[in-house]
């Protein structure tokens, strides 16, 4: 059974995780910028990460 989040807890969860969205997108054009990484390397390591976690899920 899932647990039911109150509409403010909601909010908070949410404003989190537009907060990491926006870190994260700032870091990558920071990064891309400075020519540290290449946005298709960072694309790359997203789906290595990505198929790793959904392995461990199995």
């Amino acid at each position: 059974m899932t647990k039911q989040l109150d509409p403010e807890q909601f909010e908070d969860v949410k404003e989190m995780m537009i907060y990491e969205v926006v870190l994260s997108e700032a870091l990558v054009n920071l990064l891309h910028k400075k020519g540290l990484i290449k946005k298709a390397e960072l694309l790359e390591e997203i789906k290595r990460i990505k198929s790793k976690t959904i392995e461990k899920k199995k």
